[in-house]
């Protein structure tokens, strides 16, 4: 059964049994209120008749012109008898008994005169028209119910059919897609919940193509980069068993292959460096000054000219010192390679986060290179591209966000690109 039918049916279950519940309180109701009437009317039938009984030296008597009077104004379906305290019959109707009396109702008043008891007065009717109201009531009842029953049902399933064009639409969908073709949207209009859900699903279905063509590239990128000192490996080692050689060119062939396998290690090391998402393991006050100032005395060698301004009120930040050391030596390697070998490094601070900007003067990065630079292997940026694995930026992101960090791209007012690195106060969390 179809989810749609069970909603339908459902709903149809749930209208029934509040109907019914509202069916019989109403019919419970309805006949107690007709019988309560009607016992109300005879008991002020009763009181009446009594008031015409008079008392004849103790005995009960009744006026000829008084019950002909009383007869005149009563008239209608109820029936009366007035009796003598023994239960003789002065006028109107003797008791119905056995049988008879089944369906009638009764009320009783005395006949009281000057304290003596002159009799009582018995008024009745016959209830059987309540139990016909009843019936009819019944029968109505289930009549409308069961029309009504059948409108909700109908009227339901297609409410239902109509809310739920959104689901088939992402069932459909996701079966058209089958993990091969992400590009579809629902792009579902409203603001409902349907439609919220569908606008997540299409921001899903974005996220995941935008991951599986990274994935892609980055296949291709590892594989073109992999292949290529593959390729010197082969072809070294093709030409050197080619035929006898001196050893100095075997010698050379070897460190040929070594420098490959060395360049594929460092390939493989940062590829699966990129591909972690590691915790900090030693998390400590970390002065980020001194620790940039071993970094920079460690690269001062390589590069024409590193300068280190500390504008920071305070450059102790709760951090993995050793991740946060290679995340730095990455960006500075990074702006050494394609800055030009000039490099300002400054730091600056608020009560969220301590940021590093390392500034080189190189030509900046490109609009591309601006939203794609930290991806691994992306070297698409050609004014800043001068060999290496395209892994670096990458390596540094992945390090300063275990940190709880953030890394980000941009250019200098002044000319050159600039790689911010943001560290959060202790128990600040990620910075802003």
């Amino acid at each position: 059964m179809t989810f749609r039918r069970r909603l339908a049916f459902a709903m149809t279950a749930l209208l029934a049994a509040g109907y019914l519940i509202f069916g019989i309180a109403s019919i419970a109701v309805l006949e107690g209120s007709l019988r309560t009437e009607m016992d109300a009317k005879l008991t002020t039938l009763a009181r009446a008749a009594s008031d015409i009984v008079d008392d004849d030296r103790g005995h009960a008597a009744v006026d000829a012109d008084d019950v002909a009077q009383f007869n005149a104004l009563h008239g209608g379906d109820e029936h009366l008898g007035v009796f003598t305290p023994g239960g003789r019959l002065l006028f109107g109707e003797t008791i119905p008994t056995g049988t008879d009396a089944q369906a009638l109702r009764f009320a009783r008043a005395a006949s009281l005169h000057n304290g003596h008891d002159l009799g009582f007065v018995v008024a009745w009717r016959n209830a059987g028209w309540i139990v016909t109201v009843r019936r009819t009531a019944v029968i109505a009842f289930i009549v409308t119910g069961v029309l009504l029953a059948s409108l909700t049902f109908v009227f339901s399933g297609r409410y239902a059919r109509a809310a739920l064009v959104p689901i088939e639409r992402i069932a459909a969908l996701a079966e058209r897609i089958e993990g091969s073709d992400l590009s579809q949207r629902l792009n579902a209009q409203g603001r409902d919940e349907l439609a919220r859900l569908c606008a997540s699903f299409d921001r899903m279905l974005e996220r995941l193509e935008r991951s599986f063509e990274a994935e892609r590239r980055f296949v291709g990128d590892a594989s073109h980069e992999l292949r290529a000192p593959l390729a010197v490996v082969r072809a070294e080692t093709d030409l050197a068993l080619r035929r006898e050689r001196a050893p100095h060119d075997y010698r050379a062939a070897l460190e040929s292959i070594g420098r490959e396998t060395t360049r594929l290690e460092a390939i493989v090391d940062d590829l699966l460096q990129t591909m972690r998402r590691p915790a900090p393991a030693h998390v400590t006050p970390v002065d980020a000054a001194e620790l940039l100032s071993t970094v920079t005395s460690r690269l001062q060698p390589a590069a024409a000219r590193l300068c280190v301004n500390n504008r920071a009120r305070k450059t102790v930040v709760e951090a993995d010192a050793r991740s946060l050391e290679r995340a730095l030596i990455a960006v500075l390697h990074n702006a050494l390679t394609h800055g030009g070998g000039a490099i300002d490094v400054a730091l600056d601070d608020d009560e969220a986060a301590l940021r590093i900007h390392v500034m080189d003067r190189g030509p900046g990065f490109s609009q591309q290179a601006l939203a794609h630079a930290t991806e691994r292997f992306w070297r698409g940026d050609t004014s800043r591209s001068r060999g290496g694995t395209g892994l670096g930026l990458s390596i540094a992101t992945v390090l300063v966000e275990a940190n709880g960090g953030s890394l980000a791209l941009a250019n200098s007012d002044r000319g050159g690109a600039v790689v911010t690195i943001a560290l959060p106060r202790s128990g600040n969390g990620s910075p802003a």
